[in-house]
């Protein structure tokens, strides 16, 4: 089996990057750590040579000296871009006042910042952290920006401290070594960090050094190097931090490929909201819809699941819909990632056909305990399938009721069924058309316009403008 992308060897050690960075007397800026130590600046104060590459190091953990420092945050938490922006802008403000007259000409100047919730003893808390850089790309230059966010996963305080200063040396030095190769300073993040220590799971590049680079393919970068299992795009197709766009909300999620989205989907997706919402008492604005895309096949078996991933995302945002792209390849593993983030309730919507597939022993070999332990950990929270009907080609509709489940499986498909883990959703009859993506993929390859009647007219429009 091919190995993730991120099995790559680091060609330095920690110390050995921070003492590199220090012996160039081009590079000098502010570090700024809250809410885990002074990690990062440890690193480069005990690889030797500081004094030449650090101007300042600071850490405000009391608040009213936070707000005194940097302002008060709007939503009166202190983890947040806004206060990391806050951050980054004024140390690198006061570099430049203080000490760019008296530098070398030539210099590069950076501020480097970090806010972070860590690990504390008997609180239950979720741990994870805002990181960034603003620098000159070269000397006299605007500043150039990376802003990344990052959940640790060490289980004591001390581990993810250690984490974040790795981490925190990794973003400095290929911020300047490699801001003019973007995939090669994504991939070099998590260097010297052993897998699941840390997971990425935003990013954005920006300023005069990045002009260039598209923030959509970046933060894709994250999965697809295995950095972290999942990212998300709001509406506009922008990357979006996944606790923001689960805030307060259940979310409803529709696995695919989209290739392309068709009116059934769209359907399944209009019944799946008020099904959903029905079920549980609450409204549609409480539900954040997310259509699913995976790429474990690509990560780990080189299955072309990637080439037109982008365009995919783009259709999907100019239809109005949240997107999220995942290493997950099994509902339970994907079950999983919301349940670590605090998220009780969730709700697939799946094809009456993709139950085959959940109740299939096949689809778990390699796992301890086979397709039991798989839906032990798929139902560990309040999920729940939404099951849309399936029309075949000759006109049978299939449903919860007349599915074909293996013999041996048949009394937990009905124990979930009669518990409401199962729901049917009932779309009007009248929309119900036979659900073959493939064949419309052949028939658009083909030049055959049969395909015009099975998708959104938007999505045909994209798609002629593709194929002229």
């Amino acid at each position: 089996m091919k190995q993730p992308l991120n099995t790559r060897t680091a060609s330095m050690s920690t110390a050995e990057k921070a003492l590199q960075f220090n012996l160039d007397p081009l590079h000098y800026g502010t570090i700024a750590e809250i809410g885990a130590g002074q990690e990062v600046a440890r690193q480069f104060f005990q690889a030797g040579g500081a004094s030449g590459t650090i101007a300042k190091t600071t850490s405000a953990y009391d608040m009213r000296f936070s707000d005194a420092i940097y302002g008060p945050d709007s939503t009166g938490r202190y983890v947040t871009r806004e206060r990391l922006q806050r951050m980054l802008e004024r140390e690198f403000r006061l570099v430049l006042e203080r000490v760019a007259d008296t530098r070398d000409p030539n210099s590069r100047f950076f501020a480097f910042a970090d806010t972070v919730s860590a690990k504390q003893y008997g609180v239950d808390s979720e741990d994870h952290g805002w990181m960034g850089i603003r620098f000159q790309h070269e000397s006299g230059a605007e500043p150039s920006q990376i802003v990344l966010h990052v959940r640790m996963l060490d289980s004591s305080n001390a581990g993810q401290q250690a984490a974040l200063g790795i981490l925190g040396v990794n973003l400095i030095h290929s911020t300047f070594k490699y801001f003019d190769n973007r995939y090669e300073l994504v991939d070099s993040l998590v260097e010297n960090l052993t897998w699941g220590r840390v997971e990425i799971d935003y990013i954005q590049l920006e300023g005069p050094g990045f002009e260039q680079v598209d923030n959509q393919d970046m933060t894709l970068r994250l999965v697809r190097s295995s950095l972290g299992p999942a990212v998300m795009f709001d509406q506009t197709g922008a990357g979006a931090l996944p606790a923001d766009m689960m805030y307060k909300k259940i979310p409803l999620i529709l696995r695919g490929k989209f290739r392309p989205f068709t009116n059934v989907h769209a359907d399944m997706i209009d019944c799946g909201i008020t099904g959903l919402a029905n079920e549980l008492g609450v409204g549609a604005d409480d539900i954040v819809l997310l259509c699913e895309m995976n790429i474990a096949r690509y990560l780990y078996e080189g299955d072309d699941e990637i080439s037109d991933l982008q365009a995919r995302l783009q259709m999907i945002a100019a239809l109005g819909y949240n997107a999220m792209v995942t290493s997950h390849l099994r509902y339970f593993r994907l079950a999983d990632y919301f349940l670590k983030h605090r998220q009780r309730s969730i709700a697939f919507i799946v094809s009456v056909n993709n139950l085959h597939t959940v109740f299939n022993d096949k689809y778990y070999e390699g796992l301890d305990g086979g397709m039991l332990q798989a839906i032990a950990q798929l139902f560990a929270c309040d999920a729940k399938l939404l099951a849309y009907p399936n029309l075949s080609p000759e006109g049978h509709v299939y449903n919860v009721d007349n599915i074909a489940v293996p013999h041996q499986h048949k009394y937990l498909y009905q124990h979930l069924l009669h518990n409401r883990r199962i729901l049917p959703l009932e779309p009007d009859p009248d929309t119900l058309v036979p659900f073959e993506p493939e064949l419309i993929g052949a028939q658009i390859a083909q030049g055959d316009r049969r395909w015009w009647s099975a998708v959104p007219e938007l999505v045909r429009d994209r798609i002629e403008e593709l194929t002229l």
